[in-house]
């Protein structure tokens, strides 16, 4: 994973490798191995946008998803040293 500073957003790019490893851990997904972007809010931490954003229309697992989302928010908090989101 990599986290960004975005200005007023962080956002956290995931590459194949760790999708793989996240699939490896949430059987049945229905996620795709390929790089996947996700941006927040750094005032509240909420998700602002992801890239590619068809994944669930490719039939990936909405709680997986948001256990994915979460875990890069996650990430991209402790990296950047963000507090109170």
């Amino acid at each position: 994973m990599r986290a960004f500073n975005n200005g007023c957003f962080f956002s956290v790019q995931l590459d194949r490798e760790d999708v793989s490893n996240f699939k490896a851990q949430w059987p049945c997904n229905g996620m795709p191995t390929a790089p996947i972007w996700f941006q927040f809010d750094k005032r509240n931490g909420d998700l602002v946008d992801m890239r590619p954003a068809n994944w669930g229309e490719r039939g990936a697992d909405g709680g997986a998803m948001v256990a994915l989302s979460d875990d890069a928010k996650t990430y991209g908090k402790a990296r950047l040293n963000l507090k109170g989101i």
